[in-house]
């Protein structure tokens, strides 16, 4: 089953989702569990990590 889990995750990446759409679709607890799992799989990685921690570390209203 864990298997599966994860060629299920590869394949929507390589079908273009977002990682926070993958995030969502694999209920982990955060971006970073995502990127920790599957990063090596997005296009460019290490950009859409950079971006995520931006995001997730951003105080409110700013």
């Amino acid at each position: 089953m864990h298997a599966l889990r994860h060629a299920c995750a590869s394949l929507w990446i390589e079908q273009g989702h977002n990682p926070k759409q993958i995030q969502i679709l694999m209920g982990h607890s955060s971006i970073k569990v995502t990127f920790d799992t599957y990063g090596h799989l997005f296009a460019d990685s290490k950009a859409d990590q950079r971006a995520a921690e931006r995001v997730e570390f951003r105080p409110l209203g700013a």
